[in-house]
C-alpha cells in the first residue's frame, strides 16, 4: 500500500522520515488508521517497524522513546518514575 505525502508516493523503497510533529499533522488519516488494527507485535518498537513496513513512514525521534517503553514492559514497575 503506497501512501502519499505532498503528492509523492512513499513506500519501503523510498522511506519518508518524519518528525513527530509532521506525523501528527496527518494523524487521523483513514489510510493510516486502517493499519493500526492489523499490527500485533507485542512491543512498541515492533509496532513502529510494522507501521514503517506498511507505509514507508519512519519517525526517528520515537526510536529511543519506544526502546524505553519496551524496557518498561520487560522489567515492570521498578524502572517507572514515582507517580506514573
Amino acid at each position: 500500500m503506497a501512501m502519499f505525502v505532498n503528492s509523492a508516493p512513499i513506500t519501503k523503497e523510498t522511506p519518508m522520515a518524519l518528525t513527530l510533529d509532521e506525523f501528527m499533522r496527518t494523524a487521523g488519516r483513514k489510510d493510516q488508521n486502517d493499519i493500526y488494527p492489523m499490527i500485533r507485535t507485542g512491543t512498541y518498537s515492533g509496532c513502529h517497524v510494522a507501521f514503517f513496513e506498511a507505509t514507508g513512514i519512519w519517525i526517528p525521534e520515537l526510536v529511543p522513546v519506544f526502546q524505553k517503553m519496551d524496557a518498561m514492559l520487560v522489567t515492570g514497575p521498578e524502572i517507572k518514575p514515582q507517580g506514573i
